[in-house]
């Protein structure tokens, strides 16, 4: 059993799902607290509360899959556009999903829409960010 898991947990990809797991963790975390604070607290309209939340959240996501989730080493003019579209495709699925989830679907902001993109949108940036952005490809041209 303990060569199984240690057979498992040595697989580059394996481990990369875990760093990018933590990351995007944390990115998810300080998207969803900002985004709760600023509509519950301050009660700025949920629109303008996940578009901080997310903003927030691209910074921390950024930093953190440059430096530990790919452990990058080209250029952030390389990289961060590529990130920014990715990005920007992102915040259109948070906005999108948002806007079309309490409105037209009538959904809790709070307690379902918040948590439900906070959840899908991640995995669909996660096979931009492997295939595209941080693309070991693009460091060979």
């Amino acid at each position: 059993m303990k060569k199984v898991f240690l057979r498992y947990w040595n697989n580059p990809t394996t481990q990369l799902l875990f760093r990018y797991g933590i990351v995007g963790v944390l990115a998810s975390v300080v998207h969803f607290s900002i985004a709760l604070f600023s509509y519950k607290v301050l009660q700025i309209n949920f629109f303008v509360s996940h578009f901080s939340g997310f903003l927030f959240g691209l910074f921390t996501a950024y930093f953190g899959h440059y430096f530990y989730s790919f452990n990058d080493n080209q250029k952030h003019q390389k990289r961060f556009p590529k990130f920014v579209i990715t990005s920007l495709t992102a915040l259109v699925l948070h906005q999108g999903g948002a806007y079309t989830l309490v409105n037209w679907v009538k959904l809790d902001y709070s307690s379902r829409v918040l948590p439900m993109l906070v959840v899908i949108v991640p995995v669909f940036t996660f096979l931009l960010n492997k295939f595209w952005v941080f693309s070991p490809i693009d460091e060979e041209m």
